[in-house]
């Protein structure tokens, strides 16, 4: 425990050094305070008593009292402004831990939550923010609390050191005593942190997330109640153990008004001067020690977020990042075997696919054959349970492979539309290479300023319709592609897109995809149909590949997926649109599937 509070004084620097320094300095002085006040005063009250000239000692305690109340006011802010800087080192290192993980297996496990939560911790809860940072100030604090403590009982024994000892050593022990209890409190929180998510994410849902469906289908009600029934079910433990710590706790109040009646009672025996109220006010500050100030709790919870930090960088590892690469790659799957963390099913069994540099390759196949999958076992994002993957002869779990993906389930930022592009690509950052990114994405009808705030919910923002959206997104990847991200793979890319920018499509980004290794996965095959090899799998490998009219030739499953989507077109519903995607069939367009109506 010595250790941790050591390590903790040792971290104030981080916080900046001036900071720090000022920081100490004023908690100095008003550690000194309180004991120069009760002095002063005694000073003061014996001059009236005596009838001599108050003046002179008046001047001391009005100066005490207002440098005691700037100091407080320095203080708060000097304590948020290291405390914060000392949290934003902290997040850095999770940051880093994270980004830096073997894989989303990492990430994704309840140990690694918890860690990342203890690490991290908003400050919901019972009166705390486990902050390492508040627990570094927290320190400071409480270690000249004990200054302030000591040079109150200094000056007490001028007036009986065995009172002085006294009354130090019982608040000594009654702050130690409550510590032991209160704190125990704490492995009550701590036992729970997921409780503490699902409490969070149901707030964080009720107010964003699913704000239409409140408002639609009433659900006021129904997130209210889980957010009642979660925390009850979170705290409760925590309340029950508090009510039984002031239970066991009885006798501290007792305890504590015999030795304020010490303090009281013995100097008023035998002193009638100003000297009485030196003594009083100098024995409340050395009772003031044996109080459990926040600062306790602070050190508590933020030694615990910084040994969870210290766990996640052990436990995550470190991959290196992608670098750019001026040739499309190579890539290879050799009998590829994988199933997700806590599932015994395999999602790839056997997988062996060979792209050559430069080559674009369609993925089609039925929902749960893989396709999302491979791609991230591909991204290195997974590791695979048996064989191996290889990017130009590089494991992606050694080193980031230069990789770009448009998932389906694409981000939207809350920023410019300039971020929003060039999210994947460290600075600096060309203007005319984000518009030539957009123009080639087919992105129209956004706002001229690349500046603008796509975030709704900020000063002058404004959002996008969800093909608006999908096409930032492309954008995003595209200019990816262009920062020397070569393995480029497009997952449903077309899917929030009408049939006219569904061509679009492959007029202006799979027909100009030289320099590339492309990887396109999609259900819609008159997407995949534009690439010059299509790869179906079933049960976790490959079924068939071969050119689209290799597949259909064969007569296998691509060409029943192909005829059967074929036909949906093919057959007008009573409005006179097609059955499964609602594209017109009677304006003599090109269907989604390349077909005519």
């Amino acid at each position: 425990m010595i250790s941790e509070r050591l390590r903790l004084v040792r971290l104030l620097p981080a916080g900046g050094v001036k900071a720090a320094a000022v920081l100490v300095f004023l908690q100095l002085v008003l550690a000194v305070v309180p004991t120069a006040s009760a002095w002063s005063v005694g000073r003061m009250v014996s001059a009236f008593v005596a009838g001599r000239a108050a003046l002179p000692t008046v001047l001391p305690v009005v100066t005490l009292l207002v440098v005691q109340q700037v100091g407080w006011l320095l203080l708060e802010v000097t304590e948020a402004h290291v405390a914060r800087r000392v949290d934003g080192v902290l997040r850095a290192r999770v940051r880093a831990a994270a980004a830096g993980s073997s894989g989303l297996e990492v990430l994704e496990s309840a140990a690694f939550q918890d860690r990342a939560a203890r690490a991290v911790d908003p400050g919901m809860g019972v009166a705390r923010e486990r902050s390492a940072g508040n627990a570094i100030t927290g320190q400071v604090t409480l270690i000249f609390r004990m200054v302030s403590a000591l040079a109150a009982a200094v000056l007490l024994a001028t007036f009986s050191v065995l009172l002085a000892v006294a009354v130090l050593g019982v608040s000594l022990w009654l702050r130690a005593v409550l510590r032991r209890q209160w704190i125990a409190v704490i492995d009550k929180l701590d036992a729970d942190t997921a409780g503490q998510r699902y409490e969070y994410y149901v707030a964080t849902q009720a107010v964003m997330g699913a704000a239409k469906d409140v408002r639609l289908f009433g659900l006021s009600g129904f997130f209210g109640g889980r957010f009642r029934s979660s925390v009850a079910r979170t705290y409760g433990p925590v309340w029950r153990a508090m009510l039984d710590v002031l239970r066991r706790l009885w006798w501290a109040g007792p305890v504590s008004a015999l030795s304020a009646a010490a303090v009281l009672g013995f100097p008023a025996l035998t002193l009638d001067d100003g000297r009485l109220i030196t003594v009083v006010l100098a024995g409340i500050g050395v009772l003031s020690i044996s109080q459990m100030g926040q600062e306790a709790y602070d050190i508590e919870y933020g030694l615990r977020g910084l040994l969870a930090a210290d766990e996640l960088a052990v436990t995550t590892g470190r991959i290196p990042p992608a670098k750019p690469v001026a040739r499309a790659p190579g890539i290879r799957f050799v009998n590829v075997s994988f199933h997700y963390p806590g599932s015994d099913r395999p999602v790839l069994d056997g997988f062996s696919l060979t792209l050559r540099p430069g080559e674009t390759v369609a993925v089609v196949g039925e929902n749960g054959a893989g396709k999302t999958t491979m791609v991230k076992l591909l991204a290195g994002l997974y590791a695979p349970t048996a064989g191996t993957i290889t990017v130009d002869g590089v494991d992606p779990r050694t080193r980031r492979p230069p990789i770009t993906v448009l998932f389906q389930d694409f981000v939207h930022y809350p920023s410019s539309v300039r971020d929003n592009v060039t999210a994947g690509v460290p600075p600096p950052h060309d203007d005319a290479d984000v518009r030539a990114a957009l123009e080639q994405a087919g992105a129209t009808g956004l706002p001229s300023d690349l500046s603008t705030s796509l975030w709704l919910e900020g000063a002058g923002g404004t959002d996008l319709s969800g093909g608006q959206w999908q096409r930032v997104a492309l954008a995003r990847t595209l200019y990816a592609a262009r920062a020397g991200r070569r393995l480029v793979v497009f997952d449903e890319p077309t899917a929030n897109l009408d049939v006219h920018a569904e061509a679009a499509f492959h007029d202006r980004v799979i027909g100009r995809s030289a320099g590339t290794t492309t990887m396109l996965i999609s259900h819609r095959l008159s997407t995949v149909r534009a690439a010059g090899r299509i790869v179906l799998l079933r049960d976790g490998r490959v079924a068939e590949d071969g050119s689209h009219e290799e597949l259909l030739a064969r007569g296998g499953d691509y060409a029943r997926f192909f005829t059967t989507q074929a036909a949906a077109f093919r057959e007008p519903t009573s409005f006179g649109e097609s059955t499964s995607l609602g594209e017109s069939t009677s304006l003599g367009e090109s269907t989604s599937l390349g077909e005519s109506t």
